[in-house]
C-alpha cells in the first residue's frame, strides 16, 4: 500500500494547511483505503495563497488525483506574498517533481543543499542554504565581515575582508613587510617581520644585547646598549675620555686618554716622571722617587724617611714613629719633650713648658710624683715627705695636716663627724671617745661643811677639783642661796650631761631639771665612788624605825634648779655653825631625791658637792 500526502502546501511561506485526516491510504488503483470515506465522495474546496500574486484562491482538490494538470483541477484560494491579496488559481505542490506555477524548479525532494531547494526555488548565494559542492557557506545575510562572505565563501585571512572580532586587518595579500601581515594583524615591532620603511630589523624578542634592539633598530656603537660579543661597553655618547671610548671599548690605563678615575695617562711605563704607569699623578708616598722632586720615598714613614719624602730628623715637626719618635713639635712643648718623646712627669726629663717644677722619675722628699714640690693639702700623697694622706684639705678620711682622721688625735675634723677632739679617747672629760661633746657632772671627792665662802667659794672648789682631774672647761656648784641658784647661774646645755665614766646623766638641761635622772651621779672627778660624809640623817625623825641615810650632798636646790628653802643655806654658805641647818640631795638616787631636801642636818656636817661643766 502506498500513502499520499493530502496537504495543501503554501510554497512561499512553507506553511502547511493539513487536517488530521489528510493522510489517506491509497491503493494501487489510486483510490483511498478508507472504509469510512466513499471513493466517489465529493471534493472539498480549499483556500490557498497564490505564491505568484499573493491572492487567496479557492480550489477543489480531488482526493483521487495526484496532479491538477487538467482543466478540472479544483480551484484553490491562495495569498499573493507580494500584494497580500487573495487569489484563486491552481495550488502549487512543492516538491512533487512537477514545476508548478510559482515554482522555479521542483526536483521532487526536500533537500536544501542541491540545485533546487525544498521551497522549489533555484539554489542561490544568500538564500540561507549551503549548496553542496557550490557554496562553502550561506548565512543568508549581506554582512561581509562575518564568518561567511557575501560570495558564500568562508572568511579567511587574505581575502581582503576584515572579519570582525577575528582579524585586525586584511589587505588581501601575503606580504609581511607592509602594514598588515599575513596573519591579518597590524605590523608591529616585535612581530618578527621587518616592516619596509618603518623598521630596520625585527627579531621578535625584547633582548637589547643582540643585533636588533628595542624599537626594531639595528644595534650600533653609541646606542647605549652593549651588544654581546661585539661591544665591550656602550655609554651612548661621543666623549672619548670617560670610561667607554667612542669605539665602544672600555677605557684603560695606558690608552693615552684620561678617564675617571685616572689622574693622568701618558701611555708610558716610566715611574720617575709625573705620571705613574697606574695612571696616577706622581706624589710623595707613592714609593717612587720623582726626579728633581723627592729626596726619598719609602711609601710613607720609614726609619730614614719621613712621609714628606725628606730624611727623618727629630725636631723637624714630623712625627715619625717608625724612627721611634713619639712626638715632634720642633722642640720642647707642653706635650712633647725636645727628644721627641711624650712629655710626662716621671720620665726624668724636666719640661717646664709642660708645667713641671721638678722631675726625679720617682716621688722624693722634695718632689711629688706629679712633678711639683710636696705640699700638704695639694691632694698628692707624698709619703717620702711624711704625708700619710692628702685629700686636698680636710676630708672624712684625712685631717688637714695630712694625717688620717682619727677621733682622739687632737685635730678637730668635722668632715669626719667630730664635734670635738681633746686628743684622747677618755670618757667623761667633755669630749667622748667618739669625739662628741658633752657636759661633765661629778660628785666631789672632797667633803665640805656649810662655810664655803658663798657660792663663789663653792664654784672655786668645783673648778679646783676639775683641774686636779685634768678636766677642761668651767665648772660651777649645784648649790642655791639667796644670791643665786643653778637655774639663774648655769649655762643651760643643749648637749648631754655625763659622768666621768661617760654614762649619760641627762640629755640636756631640760632633762636634768625635770625631776629625774638617767643615771645616778655616783662618780667623782677622778671617776671613783664618792665619799660617804659625816651626816647621819634619819629620813623621818618622828619614826624611830625610819632608816638613816648616808651619801648626801650639799644642794638646798630643787630639781628645777631653784633654791629650795632660804632657811637652809648656811648663811649663804658662809657658816658652819652647829646651830644652823641645811639639807641636800642623795647621790645614790635617780628621782627628785638626787637634789631635793631628803633630810635636815647641821651646817657643821661635811658632805660632797655636785659640780657641772658649763
Amino acid at each position: 500500500m502506498t500513502w499520499r500526502l493530502a496537504c495543501i502546501l503554501g510554497v512561499s511561506t512553507l506553511a502547511f494547511a493539513c487536517k488530521s485526516d489528510d493522510l489517506l491510504p491509497i491503493d494501487a488503483s489510486g483510490t483511498t483505503d478508507d472504509d469510512t470515506t466513499d471513493s466517489a465522495a465529493t471534493t472539498t474546496p480549499t483556500t490557498v495563497v497564490d505564491p505568484t500574486t499573493g491572492d487567496d484562491t479557492t480550489t477543489t482538490l480531488d482526493p483521487t488525483s495526484t496532479t491538477d494538470s487538467t482543466s478540472t483541477t479544483d480551484p484553490t484560494t491562495t495569498t499573493d506574498p507580494d500584494t497580500d491579496t487573495d487569489t484563486t488559481g491552481p495550488v502549487a505542490l512543492c516538491p512533487n517533481g512537477v514545476v508548478d506555477p510559482g515554482e522555479a524548479c521542483d526536483d521532487g525532494n526536500n533537500l536544501d543543499d542541491d540545485a533546487c531547494t525544498s521551497t522549489c526555488q533555484l539554489a542561490a548565494c544568500g538564500d540561507g542554504f549551503v549548496h553542496d559542492g557550490v557554496e562553502a557557506c550561506d548565512d543568508g545575510d549581506t554582512d561581509d565581515t562575518d564568518a561567511c562572505t557575501n560570495a558564500c565563501t568562508l572568511a579567511t585571512c587574505g581575502d581582503g575582508l576584515v572579519q570582525a572580532g577575528v582579524e585586525a586587518c586584511d589587505d588581501g595579500n601575503a606580504d609581511d613587510t607592509d602594514a598588515c601581515t599575513s596573519a591579518c594583524q597590524p605590523a608591529a615591532c616585535g612581530d618578527g617581520f621587518v616592516q619596509a620603511g618603518v623598521e630596520e630589523c625585527d627579531d621578535a624578542n625584547n633582548i637589547d644585547t643582540d643585533a636588533c634592539i628595542a624599537g626594531c633598530l639595528l644595534a650600533t656603537c653609541g646606542d647605549g646598549l652593549v651588544q654581546d660579543g661585539v661591544e665591550g661597553c656602550d655609554d651612548a655618547n661621543t666623549v672619548n675620555d670617560d670610561d667607554c671610548t667612542n669605539e665602544c671599548v672600555p677605557a684603560m690605563c695606558g690608552d693615552g686618554f684620561v678617564q675617571p678615575p685616572e689622574q693622568c695617562d701618558d701611555a708610558n711605563s716610566d715611574q720617575t716622571d709625573d705620571c705613574l704607569n697606574v695612571c696616577t699623578d706622581a706624589t710623595c708616598g707613592d714609593g717612587f722617587i720623582q726626579a728633581g722632586v723627592d729626596e726619598c720615598d719609602d711609601g710613607g714613614f720609614s726609619a730614614t724617611c719621613d712621609d714628606d719624602c725628606t730624611p727623618a730628623v727629630c725636631g723637624d715637626g714630623l712625627v715619625n714613629q717608625v724612627a721611634l719618635e713619639q712626638c715632634d713639635d720642633s722642640g720642647e712643648s707642653a706635650t712633647c719633650d725636645d727628644d721627641c718623646t711624650n712629655a710626662g712627669c716621671g720620665d726624668g726629663k724636666l719640661n717646664m713648658t709642660a708645667g713641671e717644677v721638678c722631675d726625679e722619675t720617682i716621688e722624693t722628699a722634695t718632689c711629688d710624683d706629679d712633678c711639683t714640690p710636696p705640699v700638704c693639702g695639694d691632694g698628692n700623697v707624698n709619703q717620702a715627705a711624711g704625708e700619710q694622706c692628702d685629700g686636698g684639705g680636710e676630708t672624712a678620711q684625712c685631717d688637714a695636716n695630712c694625717t688620717p682622721a682619727v677621733c682622739g688625735d687632737g685635730t678637730l675634723n668635722m668632715q669626719a663627724g667630730e664635734l670635738c677632739d681633746d686628743g684622747n679617747t677618755t670618757q667623761g672629760d667633755g669630749c667622748s671617745a667618739t669625739c662628741q661633746p658633752h657636759k661633765v657632772a661629778f660628785t666631789t671627792s672632797t667633803l665640805y661643811d656649810g662655810n664655803m665662802g658663798g657660792l663663789a667659794g663653792a664654784d672655786a672648789k668645783c673648778q679646783a677639783a676639775a683641774t686636779a682631774a685634768g678636766l677642761p672647761g668651767t665648772y660651777l656648784a649645784w648649790l642655791s642661796d639667796a644670791t643665786g641658784s643653778p637655774s639663774s647661774r648655769f649655762t643651760k646645755s643643749a648637749i648631754p650631761y655625763v659622768r666621768r665614766d661617760g654614762v649619760k646623766v641627762a640629755d640636756n638641761w631640760a632633762d636634768l631639771s625635770d625631776g629625774s635622772l638617767d643615771a645616778i651621779i655616783n662618780k667623782t672627778e677622778f671617776n671613783l665612788a664618792p665619799p660617804t660624809g659625816t651626816a647621819n640623817c634619819q629620813l623621818n625623825p618622828q619614826d624611830p624605825n625610819s632608816p638613816f641615810v648616808k651619801g648626801l650632798t650639799l644642794t638646798n636646790t630643787s630639781t628645777a634648779g631653784n633654791q629650795y628653802n632660804a632657811l637652809f643655806n648656811c648663811g649663804n654658805w658662809s657658816s658652819n655653825s652647829n646651830g644652823s641647818f641645811t639639807g641636800g640631795g642623795h647621790w645614790s638616787s635617780l628621782n627628785a631625791n638626787w637634789s631635793t631636801l631628803i633630810c635636815i642636818y647641821g651646817c657643821h656636817q661635811k658632805e660632797s658637792l655636785y659640780c657641772f661643766q658649763q
